[in-house]
């Protein structure tokens, strides 16, 4: 008897030690770098924390400084017209990409402009902010859309699982 007490005592304290180094990894891989922004972000525009998150760590794995080959910059990868747009609906003058806040902000805000337009739908939204609103609707139609935006959208959905678990 007191060796099967030992061996689970044993057992406990390695789930314990693996749950533990798991969560270590899975926070590494997932970030949660800029908490108070995003937080904030998707406040102003309503929308879910871990859609947000899940969207900057598709397209730019939290690096501010990121620039895709297109020209999109920052958290959440917007295009330099994207941009003006939203930072002119928003009132921000000069708006810089790479700042965080203003990423965060206009890149929200744009995401909130493309729910609203897609009636809520998600993947809709996801598709036009990936691949622009001609595609959307493509999609919403039921033609295929570019291999490269179905693995954005499926990216996205499988971070928004992972942020949604730690969005209590």
């Amino acid at each position: 008897m007191a060796a099967v007490k030992k061996t689970i005592s044993f057992i406990a304290v390695v789930i314990a030690v693996l749950t533990v180094i798991a969560a270590i990894l899975l926070c590494a891989v997932f970030p949660n770098k800029y908490s108070n922004l995003v937080n904030s972000a998707a406040a102003e525009f309503d929308i879910p924390r871990p859609l947000v998150r899940a969207v900057v760590w598709t397209e730019s794995r939290f690096d501010p400084s990121a620039k895709s080959p297109k020209g999109a910059m920052g958290l959440m990868q917007l295009m330099p017209s994207t941009l003006d747009e939203c930072a002119s609906s928003l009132g921000i003058d000069n708006a810089d990409g790479f700042d965080p806040e203003t990423s965060l902000r206009c890149g929200c805000y744009y995401l909130s402009v493309l729910l609203k337009k897609f009636d809520g739908d998600e993947d809709a939204a996801l598709v036009a902010y990936n691949a622009g609103e001609t595609n959307a609707k493509k999609y919403l139609s039921g033609e295929e859309i570019y291999p490269e935006t179905e693995n954005y959208i499926k990216s996205v959905a499988a971070a928004k699982k992972i942020y949604a678990l730690f969005d209590r």
